[in-house]
């Protein structure tokens, strides 16, 4: 799908107009399907009260997009390294804009939930592809590239509820979704002209029985995951067990697949997985940073709606400044360090964060919100580069897909966690259960969050550890590959040495000869 065309534009335009334009599609499609997870947020009372459903009921909309796009990104991963991942991009494209024109014309829950399990499964199938085709079109800049899609990632999961807040006070909620539609459509007609699909050589079998196993337990197991915000119950749990064996089934049938759906040898680097867990840790403390702050701003200081979305607009603003800058030095000095301070600011910040009060100025809450932003938005963009770094020939797709599989891991816990250290920091403090802001008592309050975000400061400190674990086994690797240079460089200079030795007496005999007959 654009393959022709794509090369038509590589040859007829210059390299860096082009690459441009490639890059403009990527963000714009990655920045509508990210906010798309968090956008009918604010839509949604209305939607209940238009559709004539409860509040259990209407969640599904929301809940639904994030379980279907994460059961189906390493799938669409793997299809992406088959059959090339722009072709699957596009693919998702396409699925994205009808499921977001289903959205609007849906007129029963039943429907509008269907239509969003389309539009999630155009989201995965784009999501899964991006920064393979980041990293495919920019092999020298890839981590300034892939920190503009950090950039766009954070953005689109940060102004989603601003966005439809201010879609919503003035049209109907179905244009929440109609304003994809005209974007979508843009899109795939750009991609079309610019996009490049590159095909691998070979064309391997797709594993269904692995494909069977897998999205199953993953569905399962965030589906539990998404339970388990609103409590933990004995369903939850045994969701969450079924989900896990039948991920450990999945693993044994891979290891022995001719073909199979998810590359394992990448996961015996110990630094893949470093990295992998480190993306889970720092987003599970993004995303309950996230949940916490809006309540401590509207219910314990009682500042309004508006003001509120201001102040939290700070931490994006901060990240998509810094974002492509990280990405950037990290092209130039590698992507360890980066990381490594972005974790330990973050980490600084969230401790920092544990210590505000109800009547800290703005003028000290904002810096201080803005050098917490600045940890996690040094990290993300060196960190996605060395996950890529870690892709071996063929399998981009795969490794693009899972980076974003364990951000929605890390979302997703974080929503979990959250709630959890912060009701249960509440009810520790007002000594019974609770599972809401208490009126009139902003201490209560307090004490959860101070509890929450020096838990969270201390997940990631546990990623600066991993990150410090990291850097000793390269280091390591340094040194052993030294010691191999040298002992080539000897065993090199020996059998030089042996060459000469052995050609001496050679010589000598010839030359003895030569005497002979001349005598």
């Amino acid at each position: 799908m654009g393959e022709r065309t794509g090369e038509a534009a590589i040859q007829g335009a210059p390299r860096g107009q082009w690459r441009g334009f490639v890059l403009a599609v990527i963000l714009c499609m990655t920045f509508m399907e990210i906010l798309d997870g968090t956008i009918v947020n604010v839509a949604l009372p209305s939607m209940q009260v238009e559709l004539g459903v409860d509040m259990a009921q209407i969640q599904w909309v929301t809940s639904i997009y994030s379980i279907v796009t994460c059961a189906a990104l390493l799938v669409f991963g793997r299809l992406g390294d088959m059959f090339g991942k722009v072709r699957i991009f596009q693919i998702g494209v396409v699925l994205f804009t009808v499921g977001s024109a289903l959205c609007a014309l849906s007129g029963t829950l039943e429907m509008l939930v269907v239509a969003r399990a389309v539009q999630s499964l155009g989201g995965a199938a784009s999501l899964a592809n991006n920064q393979g085709i980041i990293t495919e079109t920019f092999p020298d800049g890839r981590g300034r590239a892939l920190g503009l899609v950090a950039t766009v990632t954070a953005l689109g999961a940060m102004c989603g509820p601003t966005l439809g807040g201010l879609i919503v006070a003035a049209l109907p909620w179905e244009f929440i979704f109609i304003i994809n539609i005209p974007i979508g459509l843009v899109s795939f007609v750009v991609g079309l002209r610019v996009l490049t699909n590159r095909r691998p050589a070979w064309h391997p079998s797709f594993d269904a029985l692995g494909a069977v196993l897998l999205v199953p337990s993953i569905l399962l197991i965030f589906f539990a995951i998404t339970e388990m915000e609103r409590g933990v119950t004995p369903v939850n749990v045994i969701l969450l067990v079924v989900g896990a064996a039948l991920l450990g089934a999945f693993v044994v049938v891979e290891n022995h697949a001719t073909s199979p759906l998810v590359t394992l040898g990448v996961f015996r680097d110990p630094r893949f997985v470093i990295d992998l867990v480190n993306m889970v840790l720092v987003f599970l403390a993004m995303s309950a940073y996230t949940f916490i702050f809006p309540y401590y701003l509207q219910e314990a200081r009682g500042i309004a709606v508006g003001v509120s979305g201001l102040i939290m607009a700070c931490y994006p603003l901060v990240n998509s400044i810094c974002g492509p800058i990280s990405g950037a030095i990290s092209d130039k000095v590698g992507c360890e360090r980066p990381t490594l301070i972005g974790q330990t600011i973050y980490t600084c910040g969230l401790v920092i964060m544990g210590f505000v009060t109800v009547d800290t100025p703005l003028f000290v809450l904002i810096p201080c919100i803005m050098f917490t932003s600045l940890g996690s938005s040094i990290f993300q963009a060196p960190n996605n580069s060395m996950v890529m770094g870690h892709a071996p020939e063929g399998a981009l797709g795969f490794v693009g897909s899972l980076g974003n599989l364990m951000r929605y891991l890390g979302q997703s816990l974080g929503i979990t966690v959250g709630s959890a250290l912060l009701y249960g920091g509440m009810s520790a403090s007002i000594g019974y259960p609770v599972t809401s802001y208490v009126e009139g008592r902003p201490d209560v309050f307090m004490d959860g969050m101070h509890m929450a975000f020096h838990v969270l400061a201390a997940i990631v400190a546990l990623s600066v550890v991993l990150a410090l674990v990291r850097e000793w086994l390269n280091r390591r690797d340094r040194r052993a590959a030294a010691a191999a240079a040298a002992k080539g460089e000897l065993v090199g200079a020996a059998a030089v040495a042996a060459e000469a030795a052995s050609a001496e007496p050679a010589a000598l005999a010839g030359e003895e000869a030569r005497h002979a007959g001349d005598l």
